[in-house]
């Protein structure tokens, strides 16, 4: 079993990079919901002025320890995000990685995830049909979603359109991959007579 769990792990992980390829790369899920900021230089000029290093920020500005627990502050706060704008600003900095690496750690982040869903899978038994294998990798790709994307959306205000790409990307990966998993990793039918069943 262990053979199939680390076969169907590696065949559903490049399932799922190259279903991501069509999914980011020819269909343009996600990218097509970016937006150019008008002028773009002049506003890397003012961040580049402000000397931001890399890191996430939130604007306008949230309290932060003790002034957390001051409802004066936070209902300054407050206000200041009903009158915007608000948002997010990620600053990636100069030490991008290259294409090749980030594709690689894509590559291996893919197939550990199909490998825990290929161990997963591994848990049902050997009555357990290939149709609610396939149907228990296609929820754990939901689960993921729910619990990471769609919190995203609701706390740190993604766009909709971004996670519903998010969501359709997801679906589509698993939905595919766990075709190969569920085919793969399955237990062989219990024989009346065989050892295991003695004693």
């Amino acid at each position: 079993m262990w053979l199939r769990i680390l076969i169907g792990g590696i065949v559903g992980g490049i399932v799922v990079f190259f279903v991501g390829f069509v999914t980011h790369g020819m269909l343009n899920l996600q990218s097509r919901t970016f937006a150019n900021i008008p002028d773009s230089q002049t506003f890397i000029e003012h961040l580049r002025g402000r000397g931001l290093k890399a890191g996430f920020y939130i604007f306008p500005d949230m309290p932060k320890g003790a002034d957390q627990n001051d409802p004066a502050k936070m209902a300054e706060a407050t206000d200041r995000f009903k009158t915007g704008p608000a948002g997010l600003l990620l600053i990636a900095g100069t030490g991008i990685p290259s294409m090749g690496e980030m594709l690689a750690k894509e590559f291996a982040s893919n197939v550990l995830a199909a490998l825990l869903a290929a161990g997963v899978v591994s848990l049902a038994g050997p009555d357990i049909g290939f149709g609610r294998r396939w149907g228990a990798v296609m929820v754990m790709g939901i689960f993921a979603w729910l619990s990471i994307s769609a919190s995203y959306g609701i706390w740190y205000w993604f766009p909709h359109a971004f996670t519903h790409d998010e969501f359709l990307c997801t679906f589509l990966e698993w939905s595919i991959a766990g075709l190969a998993i569920a085919a793969i990793v399955r237990r062989p039918p219990i024989v009346a007579n065989s050892p295991v069943n003695k004693g």
